[in-house]
């Protein structure tokens, strides 16, 4: 058989998912002919489309030395190195597809990009300059391409300092361009940079008479009168420039809210009466929403308490304003009193926030949004059940509302209601959908299979959760493979700006909160998992009995909803093979699985702590002493008085003193560097020293817990069970008290039922409406 045909053999096998079989069908063709251009190109493909891109590369470059002129080649190269974000290599390849087709446009223009990722900006000027004429009569290029292309530029020659230059080409490529709005954008912004404060100023403020709501707009226009918001003694010169503009745009709720942000005292508290009048006489829920944003900072919190509670007495007591002569709706003490429920809720005083609450809805029962709030509160609260009951009974005044029916499934989800927020999810999923469940997945609903994660995590199924969690982590690859095709496409269509937006995304993308939560969640689960088999007592996947899938007619028309499954359908077919995530439990490393994870994290979040406390607990039991090592010197040149520092050290202290395999000169070597660090205070230490400290309590607790042992164990035991105690003041919330609870099960003892009596005890003095303890 020919070297070319074990190589186009194997690429048909991997696409007929017969991927091991592919895989060594064109190895054996690489063993016959190990510079076989086409073969290293296939297999190249091969890797490319199972993303292992890093081999794909290297398959690339094998093929190009047998055929180093293929455009082929050369063109995928390039699309996997702009992928990996491998400017200078991008570079050479780009002059390389331009020597072989100059006029190609995707090809100068994919140059000039490399130029503009590598920071040379000059030399991309160069590029799209030397090829700016030729790019006019190219067939398929029209006035769209030339305004995107003539854009592009004027964006690098800003980018290379040149201010003059820039402006003096956006004046000359005027008559070009088709995006007005973004021409006068940067036309304001280039005024600015080069000094002509005056003429930008009329630049922004042309742009907020097109669209007053722009807060990019309206700062830039603050700042060309030589003001700075952030500045407290231009508070008052910023103050009048914003009143200016409101005149001029009345209906402008950006101009309205703005001076909330940066006026404090008698200014703030007139700014603030001008937004709540507007929001409570034209019945706008989100008023609390708006404000929050301000909460961080007590006094005007406390001011907008105080304001909000004045003008409840005053519609309760005479239906209007002090100001006003006219009585006002009867639905503005609604909303008043509905905000200070909100209000309350947010300083963790409960009770009066369902007081409040139950105050609104009396005066308008039928409005949803009352009844949503109501579910928030006792939601921080700790009446889970209660916010799940209450958010349901929202859903069901609006059956069409898919945000409430949204906010039900995820509080059914967070009190464990698996089956019954699943039924209530595929209420809104496409009609047409053969297999409802698989339709969530395949739409990418993130939120929905976290929180299911999270649910099974509870309720002791950790394959369920792996496999949720894993369903969430593949989403975010996908959204990150899915970028190589815009390296393709943007170019074709010259849409540059966008694209090198969309490749800034995409460095971002694994940064996302539901992302890191859900890796942190996995790794948590495989640690648990390696544990257990370590401990002799192996987690088994729950196998239950199978049952239809939820398929077609899952809802009816106008809102009265029902669940039918498998009726009218023509089809029943099995998409998910492991509903159970027996895969993932029983993977043979375990911890291996989870360094996956610890390393991207390592990679996207390496300034957050969380990350390597997560890159400790792996390594440790690894026994990778040298990297659990740097985990904690990372840890500590983040925060050098984090919490869990001094447990990590005593972990890993205690950790080579029981490993008789490691070698004597490195242990001592590390026990050295410990001792440098940290000396030889102990994790009881750590936590008397800290006594006032919950997060030093849970810290010091889990660390015990996890080395073992009688005294340990006692010590935890006696630790957590004080974890709702007074001293430790407001960090006694929820999601730490419920860790302690957790922490102190798992401590286990004969004396456990006292300890977490005591916990309860205590716990129901912070959050006396919990159903938690």
């Amino acid at each position: 058989m020919a070297v070319k045909t074990h190589a186009v053999r194997g690429m048909f096998l991997t696409n007929l998912d017969r991927k091991d079989e592919g895989y060594e069908a064109i190895k054996h063709g690489l063993k016959i002919s190990p510079k076989s251009a086409l073969s290293w190109h296939i297999y190249g493909i091969v890797n490319r489309g199972d993303n292992k891109f890093e081999e794909a590369i290297t398959c690339y470059e094998e093929a190009l030395k047998g055929d180093s002129e293929n455009i082929n080649i050369l063109r995928d190269l390039a699309h996997l190195q702009a992928y990996m974000r491998q400017p200078t290599k991008l570079i050479e390849t780009r002059k390389k597809l331009v020597s072989l087709n100059s006029l190609f446009v995707p090809f100068w223009l994919g140059l000039a990009h490399a130029y503009h990722m590598a920071g040379k900006y000059d030399m991309a000027i160069k590029t799209i300059s030397a090829n700016e004429e030729q790019f006019k009569s190219e067939p398929g290029i029209g006035p769209y391409e030339i305004s995107e292309l003539s854009m592009y530029k004027n964006w690098l020659i800003e980018l290379n300092g040149d201010y003059q230059q820039a402006l003096e080409h956006l004046k000359e490529i005027r008559p070009k361009i088709l995006d007005i709005t973004g021409w006068k954008e940067q036309k304001a912004n280039l005024l600015f940079k080069v000094g002509r404060k005056e003429a930008a100023a009329m630049a922004y403020q042309e742009l907020i008479e097109r669209n007053p709501d722009n807060k990019e707009y309206i700062y830039g226009y603050i700042s060309c009168n030589g003001l700075d918001a952030k500045q407290a003694e231009d508070e008052d010169a910023v103050l009048d420039v914003v009143r200016t503009l409101q005149q001029q745009f009345p209906s402008s709720n950006t101009l309205r809210f703005m001076p909330l942000t940066f006026c404090n005292g008698e200014n703030f508290v007139k700014a603030a009466e001008s937004v709540a009048k507007h929001a409570l006489r034209k019945g706008i829920p989100s008023l609390f929403n708006s404000m929050k944003v301000l909460y961080g900072d007590k006094a005007k919190a406390k001011a907008l308490g105080e304001l909000l509670d004045g003008y409840a007495v005053q519609l309760r007591d005479t239906k209007r304003f002090s100001d006003s002569t006219d009585d006002e709706a009867a639905s503005a003490l609604m909303w008043c009193t509905f905000y200070l429920a909100q209000h309350w809720d947010y300083h963790g005083d409960h009770e009066r926030a369902l007081q409040l609450i139950d105050e609104a809805a009396k005066m308008s029962p039928e409005t949803v949004e009352l009844f949503a709030a109501k579910a928030k509160i006792l939601k921080h609260a700790g009446d889970i059940r209660g916010a799940r009951d209450t958010m349901d009974f929202a859903r069901q005044m609006d059956l069409k509302d898919r945000y409430v029916n949204t906010k039900a499934v995820k509080y059914m989800l967070r009190n464990n209601d698996v089956v019954e927020a699943e039924k209530n999810m595929v209420l809104f999923v496409r009609d047409d959908a053969s297999h409802k469940i698989q339709e969530i997945v395949d739409t990418q609903a993130i939120w929905y299979m976290r929180e299911r994660g999270h649910a099974y995590r509870r309720l002791g199924d950790v394959g369920r959760a792996l496999k949720q969690y894993h369903q969430v982590l593949k989403s975010f690859d996908t959204y990150r493979t899915d970028e190589y095709d815009f390296h393709s496409y943007s170019l074709r269509k010259v849409t540059m700006k966008a694209y090198v937006d969309i490749l800034k995304w995409e460095d971002e993308v694994y940064s996302n909160s539901i992302y890191v939560d859900s890796a942190r969640a996995a790794i948590e689960c495989y640690v648990d998992l390696h544990d257990r088999k370590a401990a002799g007592n192996p987690f088994v996947a729950v196998v239950e009995k199978k049952e239809k899938p939820l398929t077609r007619n899952g809802s009816s028309k106008q809102g009265q909803h029902n669940l039918a499954a498998g009726v009218d359908e023509a089809k029943v077919a099995e998409v998910d093979k492991d509903p159970n995530g027996a895969t993932y439990v029983d993977a043979e490393d375990h911890l291996a699985e989870a360094l996956k994870y610890v390393e991207r994290l390592e990679s996207v979040l390496g300034t957050q702590p969380t990350t390597h406390t997560l890159a400790f607990e792996v390594h440790l039991r690894m026994k990778k002493y040298f990297l659990a090592l740097k985990s904690i010197n990372s840890l500590k040149a983040i925060d050098e008085g984090h919490p869990s520092l001094v447990p990590m050290a005593v972990r890993l202290s205690k950790g080579l003193d029981s490993d008789d395999s490691f070698a004597a000169p490195m242990k001592a070597a590390l026990k050295a560097q410990l001792n440098k660090s940290f000396g030889e205070v102990t994790i009881e230490d750590a936590i008397k020293a800290n006594d006032q400290s919950l997060a030093f309590a849970l810290a010091g607790s889990k660390a015990l817990v996890a080395m073992g042992g009688d005294a340990n164990l006692e010590l935890a035991r006696s630790v957590l069970s004080k974890a709702a105690s007074e001293k430790y003041g407001e960090s006694r919330t929820l999601s730490n008290l419920l860790e302690a609870r957790d922490l102190l099960i798992k401590a286990g003892g004969g004396s456990l039922e006292s300890h977490v009596s005591e916990l309860a005890k205590d716990a129901k003095t912070v959050f006396p409406l919990s159903t938690c303890f």
